[in-house]
C-alpha cells in the first residue's frame, strides 16, 4: 500500500510504502490512545465529581435519619398521648366505681397506682418505645378488670332495680285514705282481748279503688270467712302482699298485675266493723310491717 504526499514544503511528492506491518501497528495506536484516553477521562470525571456524589449521599443519609428520627418521635408521642388517654380512663372509672360500689354495697375496686396518694419532686424519665408499649398494656390490663368490675356491678345493680320494682312500696289504695290500726298488738275490735295484728288497716269510702302495692301475680282470689274478698299477690321469692274485706274483686287466680292496678274495691266483707282496707306484707308465710315499705306515703298522712 501507497501513500503519496504532496506539500508545498516539499519540492516533489513523497511516496511512503505501507504494509500490513504498519497498518496493524496503527490500528493498535489508535486503539491504546482511545483506551487511554477514556480512561483519563473517566479518572478526571471521579476525581472532580466524588466530593459532589459524597456530599450528595451524606445529604440523602442525614434526610433519611432525620426522617426517621422524626418518626420515632411521633410514634412515642402518639404512644404517650395513648398512656396518658388510659391513665385519664382508669382514673375516671376508678371514681365511678368508688361512688357506684357505695350505693349497691359492693367492695370497692383496688386503685390503681395512679390514684393511691403519692408526692415528692417532679423528675421527668425518660421511656422509650418498648417502656411505653409495657405501661400502656399494663394499663390496658386495668381497664379489662375494671370493666369485668362494672359488668358485676351493672349485673348487681340489674338485680337490685328487679327486686325494687316488685317490692310493695305503691300506697294500696287510692283517693283520700287515712290510717286505722297499725301492725302488731292491739285489743280485739270484738272484745275478744289482746290481739296481734298482722297488717295495716286503712280507712277510705266504700267502693275506693284498691291497687296492687307491687306488680306480680295473683295466686288467692276468692272469699274468707274472716278475711271477706280477699286477693294475694306474689311478687317473687315467697314475698307475698294480701289484701282484704273488699267489697269486690277486679282480678282472678293466675292474673298479672301490674304496679298500682286495680284488683278490687274497698268493703267490710268478713270479720270487719267497717269499712276499709287490711293490708299485709308476708314473706315466706311470716307477717312483715308493711309501714317500712309504705315510708314515704305514710309520712304524708
Amino acid at each position: 500500500m501507497q501513500v503519496i504526499l504532496v506539500s508545498s514544503r516539499f519540492s516533489t511528492a513523497r511516496t511512503i510504502n505501507l504494509d500490513f506491518r504498519h497498518i496493524v501497528a496503527l490500528l493498535g495506536f489508535f486503539l491504546v490512545s482511545v483506551l487511554c484516553g477514556s480512561t483519563a477521562l473517566s479518572w478526571l470525571s471521579i476525581h472532580w465529581r466524588l466530593p459532589i456524589v459524597q456530599a450528595q449521599v451524606e445529604a440523602m443519609r442525614t434526610q433519611e435519619m432525620q426522617e426517621s428520627e422524626q418518626r420515632a418521635r411521633n410514634k412515642l408521642q402518639a404512644l404517650a398521648s395513648r398512656l396518658g388517654e388510659l391513665q385519664a380512663q382508669i382514673m375516671r372509672l376508678d371514681g365511678l366505681g368508688q361512688r357506684l360500689s357505695s350505693r349497691v354495697g359492693l367492695p370497692a375496686p383496688q386503685p390503681p397506682a395512679a390514684s393511691i396518694p403519692q408526692g415528692g419532686p417532679f423528675v421527668p424519665a425518660l421511656m422509650d418505645e418498648t417502656m411505653l408499649d409495657k405501661e400502656i398494656a399494663s394499663l390496658v390490663s386495668q381497664v379489662e378488670t375494671q370493666s369485668l368490675y362494672f359488668a358485676s356491678l351493672d349485673a348487681t345493680l340489674r338485680e337490685s332495680m328487679v327486686r325494687r320494682a316488685f317490692l310493695p312500696t305503691t300506697l294500696p289504695i287510692a283517693g283520700g285514705v287515712r290510717l286505722g290500726s297499725p301492725f302488731g298488738r292491739r285489743n280485739d275490735p270484738f272484745g275478744r282481748g289482746l290481739a296481734v295484728h298482722e297488717g295495716l288497716d286503712f280507712v277510705a269510702p266504700y267502693g275506693a279503688p284498691i291497687l296492687a302495692a307491687a306488680g306480680g301475680v295473683v295466686v288467692n282470689a276468692a272469699f274468707h270467712p274472716e278475711f271477706g274478698n280477699m286477693v294475694e299477690v306474689n311478687h317473687g321469692g315467697e314475698l307475698i302482699t294480701r289484701y282484704a274485706h273488699m267489697s269486690a274483686l277486679n282480678v282472678a287466680v293466675g292474673d298479672t298485675v301490674r304496679r298500682g292496678q286495680q284488683v278490687g274495691a274497698l268493703g267490710s266483707t268478713g270479720r270487719s266493723t267497717g269499712p276499709h282496707l287490711h293490708f299485709e306484707v308476708r314473706q315466706n308465710g311470716l307477717p312483715l310491717d308493711p309501714a317500712p315499705f309504705l315510708a314515704p306515703h305514710l309520712a304524708r298522712q
